[in-house]
């Protein structure tokens, strides 16, 4: 069955940020033999002024393989895991959760945390009414609403970008559509439009792709930039800087 594990704000400005903390956190886990097969993706909020954030206001949810009865496990695990990597400042939030038993309300929150201000009380209210186990530490355990919030927009199987899967980091400059597909667990490449790339056609990655989670499967976007088709983050970034 699927399990999911989600934290937000274990950065501060000094720090690594909190994709890098998940993957490490992943890494554990399996060491621990606690799940099996995992991958990662980011999640988006609202920036807004009264919403504090180090860098870009985003949790990271790992979905893995693994055992219902192993749910505490991993919780006692990750807890004890973000404790000991707790830089000061921050204010980590955990939440875990099993894929059959993410409520709606659940999922409704995580899209209101995209656009609206969510307090933290209203988020530790909802906790407490759904019985979602959380852990928190810092000075406000802020990171319980990105956290709650990334495990429920998970679940749609329609948001997130993919920070841990494997392969991503190792695809490299300009590579054909179905050398991704085979290198990679991706399993479509879309420009813009929806249209999917044929396997001969080629791809600046760029030097790292970024795939996205889209009806369920994991879809690389692309756009065409001066004939040649780029990963749409990484396009973006290029155009900024050029």
């Amino acid at each position: 069955m699927k399990l999911y594990v989600s934290i937000d704000d274990t950065d501060n400005k000094e720090s690594f940020g909190t994709g890098r903390m998940a993957r490490m956190l992943c890494d554990g886990l399996r060491e621990q033999h606690l799940i099996g097969h995992a991958t990662i993706t980011r999640h988006q909020f609202l920036i807004h002024p009264d919403i504090p954030y180090t860098s870009h206001n985003s949790s990271a949810c790992i979905e893995a393989d693994g055992e219902a009865g192993d749910s505490g496990s991993i919780f006692a695990f990750s807890a004890a895991f973000l404790a000991s990597h707790f830089h000061a400042g921050s204010n980590p939030g955990l939440c875990v959760g099993q894929e059959r038993r993410i409520p709606p309300e659940l999922v409704e929150f995580g899209l209101r945390a995209q656009r609206e201000v969510i307090t933290i009380d209203e988020a530790r209210r909802l906790s407490d009414r759904l019985g979602i186990a959380l852990w928190w530490q810092g000075e406000t355990g802020q990171g319980i609403i990105g956290a709650m919030g990334g495990m429920g927009l998970r679940s749609t199987g329609n948001d997130g970008r993919f920070i841990g899967l494997a392969g991503i980091r190792e695809i490299t400059g300009i590579v054909r559509v179905d050398e991704i597909l085979q290198r990679t667990p991706v399993e479509r490449i879309v420009a813009g439009d929806g249209e999917t790339l044929r396997g001969e056609e080629m791809v600046d990655t760029l030097d790292w792709i970024r795939p996205v989670l889209r009806d369920g499967a994991i879809v690389l976007v692309v756009l065409k930039e001066e004939g040649v088709w780029r990963t749409i983050e990484k396009a973006k970034r290029k155009k900024k800087t050029s």
